[in-house]
């Protein structure tokens, strides 16, 4: 499998770190909100900013009821993205991946796109729920690929387990999710209010998002839904065109695992942004 059909325009494609977004005339916020894009699938990871510090815990297990609500105002998503007269749609995958919580500013809407140097203005459409505006600062490109990989299991090969996504030195990562419920993160764990083990289950749907120094480095996981995780590698197989062209599957980061090569391409250093 080499490069996917092209679904967003060559500008469209990186790693986008948000600086800000305004609804409705308001103040600028400031949560983090990561976008990471290849030709054609996306991955969006958003964390409020006031999430408090929970990097105390090594596993979900060691949060109590109330520590486990505050995880529920984030969300990580994976699906295509579709970028037609500058006008910006998201397909979540089926079946989902990650989770998505109330906040109109914690996951994404049908937007239009302005490109101006390496920065991606996204302003409301007609269809918009709310007006709004955001700034995605487009990430340094210098080396690496592109690739679009799906984990899977042996035992049941056909159904993908996460997504993973590398462009250049950054990477995104998300599992499926736990629950089949089509309602918000804050709604489910609502519904099972008191049973601290129903509300963990439906939070262990890890969406993160990794950096690394330099090729051939690991990938550190910069921001992720499970905070215990930040500062940890990330595990991305070794990615090289030496490698794609000669395989579809890669070793998974357990066993049992494997990764699917879904496309991968090489795009030109310092190609961000427009004009």
């Amino acid at each position: 499998m080499a490069r996917a059909d092209p679904t967003v325009p060559d500008w469209a494609v990186g790693c986008m770190d948000r600086e800000y977004i305004v609804l409705g005339g308001g103040e600028r916020d400031p949560s983090t909100a990561i976008w990471i894009q290849t030709e054609s699938q996306y991955i969006d990871i958003r964390i409020p900013h006031d999430r408090p510090d929970l990097s105390r815990a090594r596993s979900l297990a060691e949060y109590g009821a109330e520590e486990l609500r505050a995880l529920a105002h984030q969300s990580g998503d994976t699906g295509v993205c579709e970028i037609r007269e500058q006008v910006a749609t998201w397909h979540s995958a089926s079946p989902r991946f990650g989770f998505f919580c109330d906040s109109v500013a914690m996951f994404p809407e049908d937007g239009r796109l302005e490109p101006r140097g390496s920065v991606l203005y996204e302003v409301q459409t007609q269809q918009s729920p709310v007006a709004y505006e955001e700034a995605w600062v487009q990430q340094p490109y210098d080396h690496g690929l592109i690739a679009h990989l799906s984990l899977r299991e042996d035992r049941e090969p056909e159904t993908p387990r996460a997504v993973l996504l590398v462009t250049g030195r950054y990477a995104g990562y998300v599992e499926v999710s736990t629950s089949a419920s089509e309602l918000s993160l804050e709604s489910q764990l609502a519904d099972v209010a008191g049973d601290e083990g129903r509300m963990r289950e439906i939070l262990a749907c890890e969406a993160s998002y990794a950096i690394r120094a330099r090729a051939g480095a690991p990938f550190s996981i910069r921001h992720s839904t499970l905070p215990f995780r930040e500062g940890e590698e990330l595990l991305v197989p070794k990615l090289s065109r030496r490698v794609l062209e000669r395989r579809d599957w890669l070793p998974g980061p357990r066993e049992g695992t494997r990764w699917r090569v879904e496309s991968w391409w090489v795009k030109a250093a310092g190609k961000t942004g427009g004009s």
